[in-house]
C-alpha cells in the first residue's frame, strides 16, 4: 500500500456516490471511494455533493470508528430559484471565473457552491454506470451539467473507475466528449471503457485501467437473529446459494416493456433458478436484494421482485428459500453474501461483493459493463448476457459455471488480492493536491 500523505488542509469533493439512494451498489462505491481517499490522504476533508434534496450528514463506520461526512444537494427542478439549483451554481461559478473578488467571498460560504470553490480536488464516479445514455438522455444531461460546473472551477477533476458508454446518440457523444477532454485523469474499470473514451478523445496517457473500487469494501457482521440463523445453517453443512433478483429487470425496466431488450423471460428465469437449487439436498437459497428504494420507486425494488417471484413457487421450494429483509447497509450485505457458497446476480455490485470475497459468481448481465469488470477478476466466462441468451441457454450456463466453482475459487484467490493492491495504489501518480495554486489552470477555461 502506498505511503499515506498527511494533509489536513486537503478538501475533496466526491460526486456520483451516495448512501441515500437505496442502491447498495452506489453506497458501496461511496464507501470504497472514501476508503481509498482516506488511505492516500488520511487527514483530508471529504464532502459528498449531489446528494438528496437538503444539506445533511452521511454517517459511516470505517477503520473501527464512526464518521459523519457533510453532504450537499444539487437541484434540477423547474424552479430555477431553488436553493442549490444547478443553474444558479453554474452561473455563480462562471462569474467567479471572470471576477476574482466574488470567488474569494463565495468560497467562504457554507453551501454547495462554497464547497466547490474551496475544494482542492473533485472525484466523480457517476454511480458507476451512469456515464451513458443507457438509462435515458436526461440522466446523462444532469450529470453533464454538474460535471461541467465542477470543471469550470479550475480544480483538478478526476473520473474514478466506472463504465463509459454506450452512447447511442450524437448528442450523448458530444456531451461525453466535452467532459472527457476537460478531465485531468480518467479511470476506466474495463478495457472496453478505455476504447470508448479513446474513440471520443483519441489516445491519451490520462486514460487508465483500474478495477471497480467496491472490491476493497470491507464486510461487517450484522448482529441479528436472521444472520445467526444463516450461520447456523452453514454450521450444519447446508450449502447456501445466493441469488440477487433485479427489480428493474423483473418489471421490464423503467418503461415496463423490456427496456433492456432481454432475449429471456426474466421473471420465469429467476423462478427456474430458485427451483433448480431448492430442489437439491442440503441446499438453501438466499435471495439478496441489493436495491431497496423508497416506495415511490417500486419498479427498481429488488425485495418486491424477490417476494413476488417466491409466491409463484411450489410450497416445497418456498420452504427452502430465505429472503434477506430490509435494514442492512452495504457492508453488512456484503457480509451476508460472503456466507454463500455460490452466487448469482443481475445487480453488478452484488456479484462484486461475492467475487471480492473469493466466492464464485454468475453475472446475469443486461449491459456490457459486467463483462469488463468480471474480466479484470479473470472470470469473464462467468458472465451470461441476458440480451442474447434464452432461458434454456442461461440455465445451461449456470450449471456449467456451478460445476466449475472450485476451479473459479482458485482463480479468484489469485486475482482479487492483485485488484485490491491496484486500487490502494490508484492515486500514486497524483501529487499533493493542496500544492496546486488557486490560480493554476489545471483544466481548460469554461468558454473553450
Amino acid at each position: 500500500m502506498n505511503k499515506p500523505l498527511s494533509s489536513p488542509q486537503i478538501s475533496i469533493v466526491i460526486l456520483g456516490a451516495s448512501f441515500v439512494t437505496g442502491n447498495l451498489g452506489v453506497s458501496a462505491l461511496a464507501w470504497s471511494s472514501i476508503k481509498i481517499i482516506r488511505t492516500r490522504w488520511p487527514g483530508a476533508r471529504i464532502v459528498l455533493v449531489g446528494v438528496s434534496r437538503n444539506p445533511g450528514l452521511a454517517e459511516i463506520r470505517m477503520d473501527g470508528r464512526d464518521e459523519a461526512l457533510l453532504t450537499w444537494p444539487v437541484r434540477y427542478c423547474a424552479n430555477l430559484l431553488a436553493s442549490h439549483h444547478i443553474a444558479r451554481l453554474w452561473l455563480a461559478v462562471a462569474l467567479c471565473r471572470l471576477f476574482r473578488l466574488p470567488r474569494l467571498r463565495l468560497a467562504g460560504n457554507n453551501s454547495t457552491l462554497g464547497e466547490l470553490l474551496r475544494c482542492t480536488l473533485v472525484c466523480d464516479i457517476t454511480g458507476g454506470d451512469s456515464f451513458s445514455d443507457i438509462y435515458g438522455l436526461s440522466r446523462l444531461f444532469r450529470g453533464y451539467l454538474l460535471k461541467r460546473t465542477c470543471q469550470m472551477t479550475g480544480k483538478p477533476f478526476i473520473l474514478l473507475p466506472q463504465t463509459y458508454g454506450p452512447f447511442k446518440t450524437a448528442l450523448a457523444r458530444r456531451l461525453a466528449r466535452t467532459i472527457l477532454e476537460r478531465t485531468a485523469t480518467i479511470y476506466s474499470r474495463d478495457q472496453e471503457g478505455i476504447a470508448v473514451v479513446e474513440k471520443l478523445i483519441g489516445p491519451s496517457r490520462k486514460v487508465k485501467l483500474c478495477p471497480d473500487v467496491a472490491f476493497i469494501m470491507e464486510p461487517v457482521r450484522p448482529v441479528t437473529a436472521h444472520i445467526a440463523r444463516l450461520e447456523q445453517l452453514k454450521a450444519t453443512g447446508q450449502r447456501l446459494i445466493g441469488l440477487n433478483i433485479s427489480g428493474l429487470l423483473y418489471h421490464g425496466g423503467y418503461t415496463r416493456d423490456n427496456m433492456f431488450g432481454l432475449a429471456c423471460n426474466y421473471p420465469e428465469l429467476v423462478r427456474e433458478i430458485i427451483s433448480l437449487f431448492a430442489g437439491q439436498a442440503n441446499v438453501q437459497v438466499l435471495l439478496v436484494p441489493h436495491v431497496l428504494p423508497d416506495s415511490d420507486f417500486a419498479v427498481e425494488d429488488d425485495l418486491v421482485a424477490a417476494q413476488h417471484a417466491l409466491q409463484g413457487l411450489p410450497p416445497e421450494f418456498q420452504s427452502k428459500v430465505i429472503v434477506l429483509e430490509r435494514g442492512y447497509d452495504q457492508n453488512e450485505t456484503k457480509y451476508v453474501i460472503g456466507l454463500c457458497d455460490f452466487f448469482l446476480g443481475a445487480r453488478m455490485h452484488a456479484t462484486i461483493a461475492a467475487l471480492s470475497q473469493g466466492i464464485p459468481a454468475v453475472a446475469m448481465a443486461y449491459s456490457s459493463k459486467f463483462a469488463g469488470v468480471f474480466a479484470t477478476a479473470g472470470v469473464a466466462d462467468c458472465v451470461l448476457d441476458l440480451r442474447t441468451l434464452t432461458n434454456d441457454q442461461v440455465m445451461h450456463g449456470i450449471m456449467t459455471t456451478y460445476r466449475r466453482r472450485e476451479e473459479l475459487r482458485a482463480v479468484l484467490a489469485k486475482t482479487v488480492p492483485e485488484l485490491k493492491n491496484l486500487l490502494f495504489h490508484m492515486f500514486d501518480g497524483i501529487h499533493e493536491p493542496a500544492a496546486l495554486s488557486d490560480n493554476q489552470e489545471v483544466l481548460p477555461a469554461f468558454w473553450r
